[in-house]
């Protein structure tokens, strides 16, 4: 099985290549619905957040409202590390497991991982290969204001992150997506062209 780790700050399309990856074979994992699994199915892990943020972030009927925790989440550095303490390690353990039932499937080629913070938790080690995503600040900004997002919450969210130099750099490849979704697919069909040529089985 080819272990693919797909990484890129906010709104670059780390997902939509993702996808166009998987139209090869394979199943993708995506950190960040791992991330609002653990975080709205498990009673404890929300309760610890509550703790840390306040009862704020959770409706009377004790439902997470993510948009106020995203809020005070990455109003500084030291909440956005607070909030990983709590949701990464049971996160990074469920990506294991997943990994490792696609690892058992013999009908899964290839392991796609879409995780922003693929380099941040190390795993991009684990990977046969790694694709970093780009796009130009501009295009991030309108995506994340199509998301609702004011710009003050689009600047926080993108300085918080490792700049594109430092992801791209510890990738095998970068893609950029600032054009269509033809151009993409294009871009993401010549990288898995290298990736089958560059196999052992090849």
């Amino acid at each position: 099985m080819t272990k693919l780790g797909i990484t890129g700050q906010i709104a670059t399309g780390k997902s939509t290549a993702a996808r166009e990856f998987a139209k090869f074979g394979g199943k993708i994992i995506f950190a960040d619905e791992i991330g609002r699994e653990v975080v709205e199915g498990r009673p404890p892990i929300l309760s610890k957040l509550v703790r840390a943020f306040g009862p704020q972030i959770v409706t009377p009927q004790g439902i997470l409202k993510r948009r106020e925790l995203g809020r005070m989440a990455f109003s500084c550095r030291e909440n956005i590390e607070t909030l990983n303490r709590i949701v990464h390690p049971p996160l990074l353990q469920r990506l294991k497991e997943e990994l490792e039932l696609c690892a058992a499937d013999p009908q899964c080629p290839m392991a796609i991982i879409d995780a922003a913070l693929l380099i941040d938790w190390g795993w991009h080690k684990k990977m046969d290969w790694t694709v970093c995503v780009t796009a130009s600040h501009e295009s991030q900004v309108k995506r994340l204001r199509e998301k609702g997002l004011s710009d003050e919450e689009i600047q926080v969210r993108i300085a918080i992150q490792k700049s594109q130099q430092e992801l791209a750099s510890a990738c095998d490849f970068v893609i950029e997506n600032d054009d269509t979704i033809e151009k993409l697919r294009a871009k993401v069909d010549a990288v898995y062209k290298k990736i089958i040529s560059q196999s052992p089985s090849h």
